[in-house]
Order: C-alpha cells, then sequence, then structure tokens
C-alpha cells in the first residue's frame, strides 16, 4: 500500500497511519487490474485521529454556535442487541473515508460490541481484520466481494447477532448501508436519498424543485448533448461526472473543442466506484477560485450531524485559494467568515439537506459564496475527508463517533467548542509528467514543527507523480491560533517540505523545478472578514 509506514507520521500515539484510503487502492491497481466495472478513485485526503477518554466536555445547549442539542434519547424499537443488550455496530469498510483503525476507536467508545464487514473488492482486507482483532471487541469481523454482497453478509449476520446500527465513513460504501438499515428498520438515511446525495444531477434537479439556490446546469448522457449544453449554459462552464469524489474529472472549459475533450476523457476514465452512472453535467461557472487577495478561495463548507430527528450544524470550514484548476487545495476551521455570512451558509445548507431528504449521519456540504449569496455546490452524506481529524485538532471532539451514535439513533452527547484553528494542506500536482527528484524526510519536519499534526507524502524520491493517480504530491495537518497564522505557518511548512520534481524523461541534471509555488503570505487577520 501507497504511502509506505515510514513515509508518514504523526504527532503522537493518538495519530494513526492510514493505508486504506483512495491512494492505498492505487498503489494495488499500480500492481493489477481495478475490480470490474470499477472506476478512477478520488484522492481524498484520510488523515485521521481519535481524542483521549478525558477530552468529552458536558453537552452545553446554550453554548453551542449552530449546535441544536436534545436530550440523550434513543429512538424505539430498536432490536435487541446480543450478550447483556450491549448496542451492536456494524462498521462498513473497504476504501476511503476515516481508516478502519481510527474508527473502531471511536467506535469502542459507545460499546464493545462492534462488528465488520470488509468489501475486499479494492485490496487485502487482512490489515484491517488485524486492527479489528488487535482491539478485542465483540463481534464478528466478515468479508465481501462487492456491495450487493455486503447486504447479504449484513443480514446474515444480524441473524446472528442482531444489529442495532449500521455506519460507514466512506462515499463509496453509503449504499450498503442505507440498504442494510432500511431492511432492518435502523436509524439511516433512505436509499432513495442517498441516491440522490451520490448523483450531482439528481441534486440539482431536487434543489431546482425546492428553490434552493445552486449553478444553472444541464445533463449530459451523450455525446449528441453536448452541443444544446453548451448553447444553454454558455461557455466557460464546469464540466462533471455525475457520480464522483474529490474534484476527479472536473474541469474548466473554455471551448466547445475542450467540452468534447473533457467528455470523451469522462467516459474513459475509471473510478474506485463500484456502481455507475453514465451521467455528465455542464454548470455554469462561479468564481470559486479566491476569494480577492485574502490567500481563501471563494467557497466554504458545511459540517453537519443529524441524529434523534435533529440537524446539527456543528461548523463551517473555509478552503484555502485555489490555483491549479479544481484539485482542491485545503480547508481551514473554524471559519473566518462572520457570523452573518456563516448563517447564510448553514441556511443554505440546511434548505438543500432537507431537499434531498437526508436524516441521519454526518452531511458535508459545500457552499460557493458569491455576489448574490451562499449557493450550494454539492451535498455529500459522508463526512468531508480530513473532517474528524480536524475536529479533533481544533476542538477535540471526536466526529467520528457521534456519528456512530447518530446510527444508534441517538443525539449527540457533546458539543464542538473550538480552542485553535486547524488547516490540512493538500499540495497539488501540477500539470504534467514529474519525477520527484527531493523532499524533506517526514522526521526531519515533525521534528521542525510541533504544531504539525501530521505530514503524508504521496510520493518517495524518484517516483513518477502525475495526475491520473492522485491530484496531490503530499498533505499535513496543524494547528494553530487564528485563521491567518494557520495560513502563514502552512505557507512555511510547505517550502519546507523542499519537494523538487523533474519533468518526466528529461535527462539527468543539476536543475530540477521546484514543487508548486507555496501559498503566499496571507493579509492581515482584521482584512479576513467577509462584508455581508
Amino acid at each position: 500500500m501507497w504511502p509506505p509506514p515510514e513515509a508518514t507520521s504523526h504527532r503522537g500515539s493518538r495519530w494513526r497511519s492510514c493505508t486504506y484510503g483512495w491512494t492505498g487502492w492505487w498503489a494495488n491497481c499500480s500492481r493489477s487490474a481495478p475490480p470490474a466495472g470499477s472506476r478512477r478513485p478520488s484522492p481524498a485526503d484520510d488523515a485521521r485521529s481519535r481524542r483521549p477518554p478525558d477530552a468529552r466536555p458536558p453537552y452545553p445547549r446554550s453554548e453551542a454556535r449552530h449546535l441544536k442539542g436534545r436530550a440523550m434519547t434513543p429512538r424505539s424499537a430498536r432490536p435487541p442487541a446480543g450478550p447483556e443488550d450491549q448496542p451492536h455496530l456494524l462498521l462498513i469498510s473497504g476504501i476511503g473515508g476515516h481508516p478502519p483503525a481510527a474508527a473502531l476507536d471511536s467506535l469502542a467508545r459507545i460499546g464493545p460490541a462492534v462488528s465488520v464487514v470488509h468489501i475486499a473488492a479494492w485490496g487485502d482486507p487482512e490489515p484491517v481484520r488485524a486492527d479489528w482483532a488487535a482491539r478485542a471487541l465483540r463481534g464478528e469481523f466478515l468479508t465481501a466481494a462487492d456491495l450487493d454482497d455486503a447486504v447479504t453478509v449484513g443480514l446474515a449476520l444480524h441473524e446472528r447477532y442482531p444489529l442495532s446500527g449500521v455506519v460507514t465513513y466512506s462515499e463509496l460504501l453509503l449504499r450498503p448501508q442505507a440498504e442494510l438499515a432500511e431492511r432492518l428498520g435502523l436509524p439511516g438515511n433512505t436509499p432513495e436519498a442517498v441516491g440522490i446525495a451520490q448523483s450531482k444531477s439528481r441534486q440539482r434537479q431536487v434543489f431546482a424543485e425546492h428553490g434552493v439556490p445552486s449553478p444553472r446546469f444541464a445533463e449530459i448522457r451523450e455525446e449528441a448533448d453536448l452541443a444544446e449544453a453548451a448553447r444553454s449554459i454558455g461557455l466557460p462552464a464546469v464540466f462533471k461526472p455525475s457520480l464522483g469524489a474529490g474534484s476527479q474529472s472536473v474541469r474548466l472549459v473554455r471551448t466547445y473543442g475542450e467540452l468534447v475533450e473533457a467528455y470523451r476523457d469522462g467516459r474513459a476514465t475509471v473510478s474506485a466506484f463500484l456502481q455507475s452512472e453514465d451521467v455528465f453535467l455542464l454548470e455554469e461557472r462561479l468564481a470559486l477560485e479566491a476569494d480577492g487577495d485574502s490567500g481563501w478561495a471563494a467557497y466554504c463548507s458545511v459540517e453537519s450531524l443529524l441524529a434523534a430527528g435533529e440537524r446539527h450544524h456543528l461548523a463551517v470550514s473555509d478552503r484555502i485559494r485555489l490555483r491549479h484548476g479544481y484539485a482542491e487545495e485545503g480547508a481551514s476551521m473554524p471559519s473566518r467568515l462572520d457570523a452573518a455570512v456563516q448563517a447564510a451558509v448553514v441556511d443554505c445548507a440546511d434548505r438543500a439537506i432537507r431537499a434531498i431528504g437526508l436524516t441521519t449521519g454526518a452531511v458535508h456540504t459545500e457552499i460557493a459564496l458569491t455576489p448574490d449569496g451562499p449557493r450550494v455546490i454539492e451535498v455529500n452524506a459522508r463526512a468531508g475527508g480530513p473532517m474528524p481529524v480536524m475536529f479533533e485538532v481544533g476542538a477535540g471532539y471526536d466526529y467520528a463517533e457521534q456519528i456512530g451514535r447518530s446510527a444508534l439513533g441517538l443525539a449527540p452527547d457533546t458539543a464542538a467548542r473550538f480552542t485553535r484553528t486547524a488547516l490540512v494542506r493538500m499540495v497539488p500536482i501540477p500539470a504534467g509528467e514529474w519525477r520527484v527528484t527531493a523532499q524533506t524526510p517526514v522526521p526531519e519536519l515533525m521534528a521542525a514543527h510541533p504544531e504539525l499534526a501530521y505530514v503524508r507524502p504521496r510520493f518517495e524520491v524518484g517516483q513518477s507523480a502525475s495526475r491520473d493517480r492522485t491530484l496531490h504530491l503530499a498533505t499535513f495537518m496543524l494547528g494553530a491560533p487564528t485563521p491567518a497564522a494557520a495560513l502563514e505557518l502552512a505557507g512555511r511548512i510547505e517550502r519546507a517540505l523542499g519537494i523538487e520534481l523533474r519533468e518526466a524523461g528529461a535527462p539527468a541534471g543539476p536543475e530540477p523545478l521546484p514543487g508548486p509555488e507555496p501559498l503566499p503570505e496571507p493579509l492581515p487577520e482584521s482584512a479576513l472578514a467577509r462584508a455581508t
């Protein structure tokens, strides 16, 4: 799996190495063919953590900014959960999202009965089995061949040891989670709502029906649809697959020729999804890349938790300015935006969530900040890639545990109260084919920068790097007192990464290219608040 364990370092014992995410699947694919009917994955950042047992504060309704709490009450008609009536949670794992080791740590805080159904289509399940066995949890570790088999295996498990809830942290595994919850009468989103959340095309249709502000769009189902889509939306515009994650295959197309090329490339692209939707969208271009000269992008996201009939909006996270197309460059929470803008953003996200019909678990809603107000980019029925660990760094909040509680029909028992800014930086790969010729060793970086939670390079020196496998050269996460301080520190650490690239096929020589231009110096903190 990639990155190798020695290339990943974490600050303290709470930070665990993860090799089960998107890049792990692609490392597997580099040695063997992808699963039949699958497509290429996006490079979701999978840094994760758990908090210590003494980090949970009491749940204060009055002090939560966006969290609308209610008493900790389980839903009725939950089936018994086996010996001593302990709640029995099922974790569906396989690819992407919160890594299984960290997820198991969080779920074990709820109770000792945690089973796993691991979908083996993407790689060897044995490392996950070892993580589960090491925790001496009650339950069973089971493998499944694909999404449908995961449902079959889960139903059989329920016959032996009744389940109380089903949870996953991966975009690719939402469908079997929803199907199991529905068939067993457990808390969860309906398969219909999950289907809408996974389809950008269906989302846009639902938003139009419910008056939720979002970009104008046209569906593309075959090449003959391209001309009408370009005419109705206009160019330049944004081309994207309806089913996808991590900005993979999302392009700005300026001409009709670029649109045709993007469509043909999209049809040929292989993805990690074991389901398919042969629909593409051409969307109105929104100016997302930069929010003036602030160093931030003109979009953000709302991180929510749906539980026990309530929608809890925990935080707004900002995005680092985009300089390499639509490849994500990082995020920061809590937000620098002023209270009025945050309130408008949260209201927009809430309307979108209700329109889709989501009721349970984590939701990650991306919102464009436009002169006409917030507009929904997309809603995801799971936690955003690095968000669980960002909550840990900034607030000591175990988001993964609260997601598990939601799967049991329980309200949150604590609020996210931030004491510092958490920032994740994703260093994009420049367009082209490259070879990595130098980078600073991870232990050296960790020793020099105690603010780091982790550093995770995606490549070793000497390896080839291109956007075919992942969009990023490295990711790292840090904590800092303020958003401006976090952005400034991220720029310094990025320079310290020392990544140097040489164009693939170029002869060896003394002048390799430096890596991507590091982050610029941010504006003073006083200049970061966005005007209402």
